[in-house]
């Protein structure tokens, strides 16, 4: 069976949730649920990002988006980019895809209306990609961002207005918590008949 690693990771929400539902969960596994606007928004900043040259920018563009940067960004983005990788957790196969590596150290992009540095930290997103990748040091590039009105535009344009990074390591035992979790994820994706899919 092959999952990604964000099946993991809102399996690990759900299951640590009292008010998460079911169905959800199932609906984003079998990737039957449509992508939100903030979502939406997201890939698409990641796409413009994927392309864009090292250094201070104040506009970028991906997919009809447009992304005014108010905030003090400067890009620091290593040459090896959105890289896929694999690793067999007993009948799991888990995959994962970086945005960028750097030596032993992984990258990932995110957005968000409001930064909350517990929630990356509590997951387990970076913890895979560390045993993913054998990286050592894990960095989130948070962008903080909302939709904003501009007519010279003509499709969604979103105003990044904050920026922060934070940082992650691996530590003694970090691949026996994935593990766990995989065989626990294991279970409950063979008692619910899914079948998740890695291709993105």
């Amino acid at each position: 069976m092959l999952a990604r690693v964000s099946n993991l990771e809102a399996y690990r929400y759900w299951r640590g949730s009292e008010d998460a539902e079911l169905e959800p969960l199932l609906a984003s596994i079998r990737e039957e649920s449509l992508p939100s606007p903030a979502m939406a928004a997201g890939t698409a900043l990641h796409a413009a990002l994927e392309t864009a040259q090292e250094g201070e920018c104040d506009i970028l563009y991906a997919e009809g988006y447009k992304f005014i940067i108010r905030a003090d960004v400067t890009l620091a983005l290593p040459r090896v980019r959105e890289i896929r990788g694999y690793k067999d957790y007993g009948p799991l196969r888990v995959t994962g895809k970086v945005d960028c590596i750097e030596g032993r150290r992984v990258d990932d992009h995110k957005t968000t209306a409001r930064f909350d540095p517990e929630r990356y930290i509590e997951g387990y997103q970076w913890r895979f990609y560390l045993d993913l990748f054998e990286a050592d040091r894990f960095r989130w590039n948070v962008f903080e961002m909302s939709p904003i009105d501009d007519a010279e535009h003509d499709g969604p344009v979103y105003e990044v207005f904050a920026f922060h990074t934070l940082e992650q390591f691996r530590y003694p035992g970090l691949h026996r918590d994935c593990a766990a979790l995989a065989a626990d994820f294991y279970d409950f994706a063979r008692a619910h008949d899914l079948t998740p899919r890695a291709a993105a």
